[in-house]
């Protein structure tokens, strides 16, 4: 293994320049289908650092930017869209930068960047020692809308020997458990307009059949099997009450514990569409938006992970950090702070401290009720992920904290270690092959043959 403590000194002598296009990003959030400046700092960098940059076409601002020659293929996912409506300023207190503008909220800042950290570092100490291996970086754009299921059926990946990517977080832990596979759409249902007091009867209205559709939803709940979630909202009720909608949208997210049971389900779904069309005389279309297979984690390499995590120093925060996250943590309400912890099986008693600064190794046999687009690669090349702590315990993603916390100092010093830890498992697959025969051999054991949640 490379001493972890020389790659750490490596990582930290370009600590300015990383944290820099963590906070550069973080101060110019793009939301998905967006990313034009934050893709092109990635691709400018990585070119700049030797690597060899090709966009992809089947999606905005993809890329892949690779480094090296011979031996396998080590790679890491970068993802840097922002989440709409949640700037925040890096405080302890509730305050847009920009009201109504987007916001990293789910860290993704942090993720491109201490990918890049991580692809960086390695090619660096494969070259250093003359050690044959190709390095790659995948820029993954719209993480939080389609995510890279088009790089995944375009077969970006599937000559990778190993990928891997990291999340920022609340505790340090490999990323053990499963997530959710899902499918949003959006059910258009069309009807005939009329005057709704002058003459009802010529009318046929299109809110009628969609909220029919969604009463039979909330019926059809009970007989699901266990772990299948609906969530769902009226995006168009019509223009105004007096007159008979003849327009009329659900937008409806479908959840699964894996992704092999979203058709099933869909079935049922499609025949309640039917019905509620046939019930209104009404017409109904629909247009599937996203989809993510459940993420399979590769367990030779999320032991690798933890083994070391458990070797490169974590990062000592200053006190003004301390304080920082304190403030932060304490506007969480202590109740709602248990929720970013019980569904991995952490113990709750780490909630005491503001900032996890310990390794942990939880979610073995868990799952997650959100959803993944590193599950679709999972499904077709062996995939490893771990948690940083870059927010304070108890702090979940998508909140305004989570976006304030993504834009501090702390932040940046944990999505270091992050990089480093990715790096020193990179070297590990690179330089022990018996890693990567044992990662595809549980792969092929476990492989089920991949099919997008969005073929319906």
């Amino acid at each position: 293994m490379i001493n972890p403590e020389k790659a750490a000194s490596w990582v930290e002598a370009g600590s300015a320049e990383y944290d820099g296009i963590a906070r550069d990003i973080w101060e110019h959030p793009e939301v998905a289908f967006h990313e034009e400046r934050s893709s092109a700092i990635y691709e400018e960098r990585l070119a700049s650092k030797g690597f060899s940059v090709t966009e992809f076409p089947e999606m905005k601002h993809s890329f892949m930017a690779e480094r090296g020659s011979g031996g396998p293929v080590i790679a890491y996912m970068g993802e840097y869209d922002a989440l709409p409506g949640m700037s925040q300023v890096c405080g302890p207190v509730k305050q847009p930068a920009s009201e109504g503008s987007p916001g990293h909220a789910c860290g993704h800042n942090l993720l491109g960047a201490g990918s890049l950290v991580a692809a960086e570092a390695l090619a660096h100490f494969l070259e250093a020692e003359g050690i044959p291996g190709r390095v790659r970086y995948y820029g993954c754009p719209a993480e939080e809308s389609l995510g890279r299921i088009p790089m995944v059926k375009a077969g970006r990946f599937n000559d990778a020997d190993a990928i891997m990517t990291w999340h920022g977080a609340d505790v340090n832990t490999p990323h053990r458990y499963t997530s959710s596979a899902n499918v949003s759409l959006v059910f258009s249902f069309k009807g005939r307009a009329s005057h709704a007091g002058m003459a009802p009867q010529a009318g046929r209205s299109a809110l009628d059949a969609a909220q029919l559709f969604n009463i039979s939803l909330e019926f059809m709940r009970e007989h699901l099997s266990p772990g299948i979630l609906l969530h769902y909202v009226i995006s168009d009720g019509g223009q105004r009450p007096n007159i008979v909608p003849e327009n009329a949208a659900t937008f409806l997210y479908v959840r699964a514990p894996v992704a092999d049971m979203i058709p099933e389900v869909m079935k049922r779904i499609m025949k309640a569409a039917k019905g509620a069309t046939l019930m209104t005389e009404t017409s109904f279309s629909f247009d599937i938006k996203a989809g993510k297979c459940d993420y399979r984690p590769n367990y030779v390499i999320q032991d690798l992970l933890h083994e070391v995590m458990g070797t490169v120093p974590l990062p000592e925060p200053t006190r003004e950090e301390t304080t920082f996250a304190k403030a932060l943590q304490a506007t969480v309400g202590r109740d709602d702070r248990k929720a970013t912890l019980a569904p991995i099986g952490a113990p709750l008693d780490l909630l005491k401290s503001p900032i996890h600064r310990t390794l942990g190794d939880f979610g073995e046999g868990k799952r997650i009720g959100g959803s993944l687009d590193t599950g679709d690669v999972s499904y077709v090349v062996p995939v490893g992920q771990m948690n940083a702590a870059t927010w304070p315990l108890g702090v979940g993603a998508h909140t305004w904290q989570s976006c304030a916390a993504s834009g501090s100092t702390w932040a940046f010093k944990a999505m270091r270690w992050a990089g480093t830890c990715l790096a020193v498992a990179g070297y590990e697959l690179a330089t022990r092959s018996e890693l990567i025969t044992a990662a595809k051999k549980e792969f092929k054991a476990n492989a089920i043959p991949y099919r997008s949640t969005m073929d319906l």
